[in-house]
């Protein structure tokens, strides 16, 4: 044991000194409301550069969802200086790499570049995202893409169908019941002229989040970043739509018959969210809750109810402590040709209803709180992974400055405070059940 406590702590003796010259991070605001954000590391000539857009799937008004990914798409096909293809290709040449992700909260677009081409690739950045040339040959073939990549990646898809319905039916007002990639008749609807006012409404300085982490130097960036998103024109940003959902009435179901080969069952329920100083411990408790359920094949899902009684063939549960606002606690079964929905969805709540009425083991605390300290002291490995996670809690409004406080948060909870987290907001009466059955052939 002790040999084992002594390597243990050399692995993470070696991950704290292989980030050792990461920095603090260094802010500024510049007058138009553009934010950049550094954390020097000289460890490596490399840097990665990423933009981060206040603007999302939620961002989108009835009947214009997926304006968010296909105005992504739209940002490799040329600006006044830059030909459509051109910034990848030049990136590439670099010898580094670039691409872009939407999500419901957020676009961010990152490269991965030799820290010396880093002024380039920002002047490159701000030309882009101030002189978009909008073509509409361009944005129909595009949407002809985008339209495939859903029916591939959703409509073909039985399990990531039954989920975007669930999604839908398990709330009622926010924006997180849409798809990011949008409703198919949405996207069949969208026109060029949707995309220029969503560029006109969005793509706004205000709304920018320069994240740089690696080898440069903040007072450089800052200068560089003030000659460029900082000198764009500021225009006025209409406060995110972010409402409150109201409290479930009660139970709610769904089943939908899909082209699949086994059944499966899904749970979701609103939980909130991590809001720093203020709820604190109960965000805590509830990813340290999901963890010990859904944390790896020693979970309490795999080994109590698909190994133990065989009553699915896989199992998990999720927890999203960094949305805005609100977030989906999902739990769910992939059952096999001789297992019920029915009776996963009992074991499935005598589990919940076993942490809610008693707490947790210390060892299975203690495992769960250093699974997820390593897993953030990993991350601190990758310099694409340190700036996601500065933009994305920028963005969401939690504020990168709040990072370390998580695991702080995390280190806190006991037993008893999983327990009353459990009991307070994973019951049966806040859930939405989906059950999707195969299709019978005739």
């Amino acid at each position: 044991m002790l040999l084992r406590l002594i390597a243990i702590y050399m692995l993470f003796a070696g991950l704290l000194i292989s980030t050792a010259n990461a920095g603090e991070l260094q802010q500024a605001t510049f007058k138009n409301g553009a934010k950049l954000i550094v954390e020097e590391d000289h460890s490596a000539p490399v840097a990665m550069v990423q933009i981060w857009l206040k603007v999302g799937g939620r961002d989108e008004i009835p009947g214009k969802t997926g304006l968010a990914h296909v105005f992504e798409h739209m940002m490799f096909k040329g600006s006044k200086k830059l030909a459509a293809g051109e910034y990848s290709k030049r990136i590439s040449a670099m010898g580094g790499n670039d691409n872009a992700f939407t999500s419901t909260d957020y676009t961010a677009y990152f490269e991965t570049v030799p820290s010396a081409r880093v002024k380039e690739v920002l002047k490159m950045e701000a030309e882009r995202f101030a002189n978009l040339k909008l073509r509409d040959e361009d944005f129909q073939k595009e949407i002809r893409v985008i339209m495939e990549e859903r029916r591939m990646r959703t409509e073909d898809d039985p399990n990531s169908r039954m989920f975007e319905e669930l999604s839908a039916a398990s709330l009622r007002l926010h924006p997180y019941r849409n798809p990011v990639i949008g409703w198919m008749q949405d996207l069949q609807a969208l026109t060029i002229e949707d995309v220029k006012a969503f560029y006109k409404k969005h793509y706004v300085p205000n709304n920018a989040i320069v994240v740089i982490v690696g080898d440069v130097d903040f007072e450089q960036m800052k200068k560089t970043v003030g000659k460029t998103f900082g000198k764009m024109r500021a225009r006025p940003v209409p406060p995110r739509f972010n409402p409150v959902e109201p409290e479930p009435f009660g139970p709610k179901r769904i089943q939908v018959t899909l082209p699949a080969q086994l059944p499966m069952l899904a749970v979701t329920i609103p939980v909130p969210v991590w809001k720093p100083g203020k709820n604190d411990n109960e965000a805590a408790s509830l990813a340290l809750a999901s963890h010990i359920l859904a944390g790896g094949r020693s979970a309490r899902m795999t080994r109590e109810i698909v190994d133990k009684q065989r009553l699915a063939f896989s199992a998990s549960a999720g927890y999203d402590y960094s949305a805005m606002g609100i977030d989906l606690w999902y739990a769910y079964g992939l059952l096999g040709p001789k297992q019920t929905t029915a009776a996963f969805e009992k074991a499935l709540w005598a589990l919940l209803a076993d942490m809610a009425n008693k707490p947790v083991s210390e060892k299975q605390l203690a495992a769960a709180k250093r699974n997820i300290t390593a897993a953030n002291v990993f991350a601190q490995d990758s310099l694409y992974l340190r700036a996601k996670e500065i933009g994305h809690l920028e963005v969401v409004g939690i504020g990168a400055d709040n990072r370390n406080q998580w695991l702080a948060a995390i280190r806190n909870v006991s037993a008893e405070d999983i327990q009353k987290a459990v009991a307070r907001w994973l019951k049966p009466e806040r859930s939405t059940t989906g059950i999707m059955m195969p299709e019978v052939k005739s």
